[in-house]
């Protein structure tokens, strides 16, 4: 079965046929899906403590973690595999940390213990936990904001936090939407629809893959089928939108753009909204039917 990583590279050689002057700004949309999928690598979390025998209980709560799916790693690391990957250390006192930071750099830093610890002298992303005093969800969320965009998903699924889960999903949808409307305004009729579909199913089957799910063509492709957004509404959605404004010089890609780019936001939150929240399909259908009716937000920058 491909993988995702084989069907985000597959959307990139979709993309190298297109034209100079639409692919540059296509690409620029495309890097965060990049980052999170063809990049995407285990986060490193590096744990700053009292005694192992009180934070090691924590942080197997903490990331619910299965003792048989542990394994040692380089140095001090320890390698967590279960839905996703993470890497973890365990440490009493900053001066120890140094051999952890030798074997691997930490992407964040976990001060625990009984009461909260001095400002770390070191400049750094990191966290003061005092224990009991943080709930699991908002710790989850907290670290999954200051991680490197390659580090997210894998803790997102290892996790299982439902706000770095919607997080990435809106991120995905966003850059989806943003890609989808660059193809969708250009003059190439036909020559597009590949592409357009390409990239949803790719959105769709993300959003899956972030919630701990392998996914599989199937499951993305009778999503779409029960949503109403199969390939025959998605195609004539498109091509009716290009005929419909022939009248129109000079709209007639803006408002197919448009379409083709409403038409994939409605269909990224309609997934997230059934995969990651739970909702039911005729939730989510609801969902999609609203949302192909707005005009998409703008990515930040």
């Amino acid at each position: 079965m491909m993988t995702l990583t084989q069907l985000a590279s597959g959307f990139e050689k979709l993309l190298s046929r297109l034209p100079g002057p639409i692919r540059k700004p296509v690409e620029r949309e495309w890097r965060p899906i990049q980052e999170l999928f063809l990049r995407r690598r285990a986060a490193r979390l590096l744990v700053i403590g009292g005694p192992a025998t009180t934070v090691e209980p924590w942080i197997r709560a903490l990331f619910q973690m299965d003792q048989g799916k542990m394994e040692f790693g380089a140095g001090l690391w320890r390698i967590y595999r279960h839905r996703g990957i993470l890497e973890f250390a365990m440490v009493e006192t900053e001066a120890a940390a140094d051999k952890a930071i030798a074997c691997a750099k930490p992407d964040f830093f976990l001060y625990v213990g009984e009461k909260a610890p001095a400002q770390p002298p070191r400049l750094h992303p990191y966290l003061s936990v005092v224990f009991g005093e943080t709930t699991r969800e908002s710790l989850l969320s907290a670290i999954a904001q200051e991680l490197p965009l390659d580090a997210r998903l894998e803790f997102a699924r290892v996790s299982g936090e439902q706000s770095a889960q919607r997080e990435i999903a809106a991120m995905l949808t966003c850059s989806a939407t943003a890609v989808c409307t660059a193809i969708g305004a250009q003059p190439i009729p036909l020559a597009d629809f590949p592409i357009l579909t390409s990239l949803q199913v790719l959105m769709v089957s993300g959003i899956v893959h972030t919630t701990g799910r392998e996914w599989n063509a199937r499951l993305a492709r009778d999503f779409l089928a029960a949503l109403g957004a199969n390939l025959g509404i998605g195609f004539l959605l498109r091509e009716g939108a290009r005929a419909a404004v022939k009248l129109l010089p000079g709209w007639g890609n803006a408002i197919s753009g448009a379409v083709a780019g409403a038409g994939t936001y409605a269909i990224g939150r309609a997934a997230s909204a059934y995969f990651i929240e739970g909702l039911p399909m005729e939730e989510a259908r609801r969902r999609f039917q609203f949302f192909k009716k707005k005009k998409p937000p703008k990515l930040p920058g």
